[in-house]
């Protein structure tokens, strides 16, 4: 199943804006992975877990810009600019989406982080 990946970047960046958690999980699958080189997060409990501590940790989540996006049939990625309270971030996301059109695999990262200590 090929996704709108515009479609869903914008649906994102709005959960993340107005913190919508469950909106946020119902993205991923039930067997879905976020892999990240602390560790990987499994099913909607990690994830959900993860969520709440990265909306925690970057609050006031909004986009500045789009910097890149490119996808294949069953993947998208980003390159985007954040704007959070602690200031602005440079965030890439890989995601890995199973027959349905949820997500079964994200890879995520920070590459830069500009805000106050």
């Amino acid at each position: 199943m090929t996704i709108d990946g515009g479609e869903f970047f914008n649906r994102r960046m709005e959960f993340l804006a107005t913190g919508d958690i469950d909106a946020l999980v119902a993205q991923y699958a039930s067997d879905a992975e976020i892999v990240r080189f602390l560790g990987v997060t499994r099913g909607h409990e990690e994830i959900r877990a993860y969520l709440v501590g990265f909306l925690a940790a970057h609050k006031s989540h909004k986009l500045v810009s789009l910097d890149q996006m490119q996808q294949s049939d069953d993947a998208l990625i980003w390159e985007a600019t954040v704007e959070t309270a602690a200031g602005p971030i440079q965030v890439y996301d890989v995601f890995v989406f199973d027959g349905s059109g949820k997500v079964s695999r994200q890879f995520p990262g920070i590459q830069g982080y500009w805000g106050s200590s």
